[in-house]
């Protein structure tokens, strides 16, 4: 046993386990090292597993108190999703949303209790080849198996933490379990399938236009398909738009935030702040559509301010003003297909692709692609900057070149 001093100022607790205390203990290393802030609860954890292993050592095991006896779904329901509710299972700084944890518990409910929920935690982490088995097969049928693998370990962690266990022996295990059916997807899709060719996007422009002409298209969603097609941006950032992040005259447009599931703010992917210069059409656009806007919201006494957000509509509730629900280009989309039954599908995604495959294709670097794409992966340091970057064009403005040649 010893306990040592690290760099960074924490305590370095290493204990050898005797191979006869290993599976009680549900450890399978011959030493076993965790890190504390403190000295004293460095000592309290070495004194408190010595204790244990002296007592197993003593044929005293039957009296040792098993936490871990507890179920995987007891253990969810009683101790993780509280502290999770409140960020203390993850390391991230802020709690997640209620977006994000009513998502979490959908997958707890539908894809991870009905095959974890019943096994105690010690009988898991000491039977890796059960687990192994068993989230192998739910990464053969669910796509997003990723989220279950985080959700899988963090229950481990926690348990550890709260030392509901000794150590997380799933860890590795996990981590070493493929993604299958995610990968058999993009194995089967073609990638003509993600993006529209030139012909096809100018289709469904041709559309649109026809649409707002023959009065079966709003203005406001022509200008919000516009929008999020020259900026390629994701939906959810043009939902979030407000006349704030606007200037026609200086042509430039701020992505700062998006919207979430239940219509709320939230930051924007990567927590990334740009700002993009607009062509003088969608500039055009947006300011005759913004003096539209000012004269219908007069009419339910609504003054028009800079915090409005650019496109709301009135819900099925009849909210007035009330920002887009999430499928709403959608089901815009969907409807002037109806109307058009020669379009190729498309979705708002799928426009994202588009612009960005018909940039490369006229030549734009992918490094430049993905910086107007808004995505943190060319240059990872630019994900922790704050400051706003400048995108001369859009990979929408790009393509649309592209096309009027």
């Amino acid at each position: 046993m010893s306990i040592t001093k690290t760099k960074n100022g924490t305590y370095r607790v290493r204990v050898y386990i005797p191979e006869e205390a290993k599976s009680l203990l549900g450890i399978d290393k011959k030493t076993i090292e965790k890190r504390f802030k403190t000295r004293s609860d460095a000592k309290k954890y070495e004194l408190e597993l010595q204790n244990k292993i002296d007592r197993i050592l003593n044929g005293e095991s039957a009296s040792l108190e098993n936490s871990g006896s507890i179920l995987f779904s007891e253990f969810y329901h009683n101790i993780w999703w509280e502290s999770y509710k409140v960020g203390q299972t993850t390391s991230t700084t802020k709690p997640p949303s209620k977006a994000t944890i009513d998502g979490t518990e959908i997958v707890f409910r539908k894809h991870i209790l009905p095959i974890l929920g019943n096994y105690s935690l010690d009988v898991l982490n000491q039977n890796k080849q059960v687990v192994l088995n068993l989230l192998t097969q739910k990464a053969e049928e669910y796509a997003n198996f990723k989220v279950i693998r985080s959700y899988v370990n963090s229950i481990f962690d926690w348990a550890e933490e709260l030392e509901y266990i000794e150590t997380n022996r799933l860890s590795k295990t996990i981590s070493r379990i493929k993604e299958t059916k995610k990968l058999k997807l993009q194995e089967t899709k073609r990638d003509e399938d993600l993006y529209l060719s030139q012909t096809e996007l100018q289709a469904w422009f041709k559309a649109f236009e026809e649409d707002l002409e023959n009065d079966k298209l709003s203005f406001k969603d022509y200008v919000l398909f516009y929008t999020t097609f020259f900026l390629g941006d994701r939906k959810s950032e043009s939902y979030a738009l407000q006349w704030k992040h606007i200037n026609t005259i200086k042509q430039e447009i701020q992505l700062v935030q998006a919207l979430d599931k239940y219509k709320n703010p939230k930051s924007t992917k990567g927590n990334k702040k740009t700002t993009f210069k607009i062509p003088v059409e969608l500039a055009d656009l947006l300011q005759s559509w913004k003096k539209q806007q000012k004269t219908e919201l007069a009419k339910f006494g609504i003054i028009q301010s800079d915090e409005q957000y650019v496109f709301t509509y009135i819900d099925m509730k009849g909210n007035v003003n009330s920002p887009l629900h999430s499928d709403y280009l959608n089901n815009k989309m969907k409807s002037v297909k109806r109307r058009h039954p020669e379009l190729k599908h498309a979705t708002p995604h799928k426009l994202r692709h588009t612009g960005a495959t018909l940039a490369k294709q006229a030549g734009t670097s992918i490094e430049a692609i993905s910086e107007a794409l808004t995505h943190s992966d060319t240059i990872t340091t630019k994900t922790y900057v704050n400051t706003s970057n400048i995108i001369p064009m859009a990979v929408g403005e790009i393509a649309y070149r592209n096309l009027k040649k």
